[in-house]
């Protein structure tokens, strides 16, 4: 009978994502993994196989908690328009924080995609998964009379993922919060022109 696992899972997976996040996965050694949980070598291949495994881990425990906390915060706004819009533009009161490094998903994909065909499956699905919530709400916001109902939703949604994965880059090229503010009102112009708002 095996025994029973003495640590806290989700507290070893937010360490572990911690790492990860700051020095990507290839320069994350598993001793720096053991180390930022504070399990032995054993106990962490015992609990979540090999460092492979324990990142896609990561990413999956990553990936539910930004599409949630996405989700949440677009639809808690009485406005679908405005709720998408502040999502898209980050500025929803801190739904998701934004921190220097970027977002672990969109570091990921960009680093690995090109070889890990397990990351580029999950890369795809979060993308899938964000493209049709946005989708869903460009629609509500037609319904509601806030854009124009001839635009195309899906096209919509993708330049609106698009905008929101362009902000994410220059937040983390570091261009400074006066440029990056005249970047997010420069596309929300442009936006909300093309949308008939």
């Amino acid at each position: 009978m095996p025994r029973p696992r003495k640590f806290d899972e989700q507290a070893v997976l937010i360490a572990a994502r911690a790492r990860f996040w700051r020095d990507g996965y290839a320069a994350t050694s598993i001793q720096d993994l053991t180390e930022a949980t504070g399990l032995g070598t054993q106990s962490l291949y015992g609990a979540f196989g090999n460092k492979h495994e324990l990142f896609l881990r990561v990413l999956d425990e990553y990936g539910a908690r930004q599409a949630a906390g996405l989700e949440a915060a677009i639809t808690a706004d009485p406005s679908p328009w405005h709720g998408l819009l502040a999502a898209v533009t980050f500025e929803d009161g801190g739904r998701l924080d934004l921190p220097p490094q970027g977002c672990l998903m969109a570091n990921s994909a960009a680093a690995l995609s090109a070889q890990d065909e397990q990351v580029r499956d999950r890369s795809r699905q979060a993308y899938s998964h964000t493209l049709a919530l946005f989708t869903h709400q460009v629609v509500q916001a037609q319904e509601a009379g806030e854009i124009d109902a001839s635009i195309d939703p899906e096209a919509t949604a993708r330049t609106l993922f698009t905008v929101m994965q362009g902000i994410e880059f220059l937040h983390k090229a570091g261009i400074g919060e006066e440029e990056l503010r005249l970047a997010k009102t420069a596309a929300v112009e442009m936006i909300e022109r093309s949308v008939g708002h």
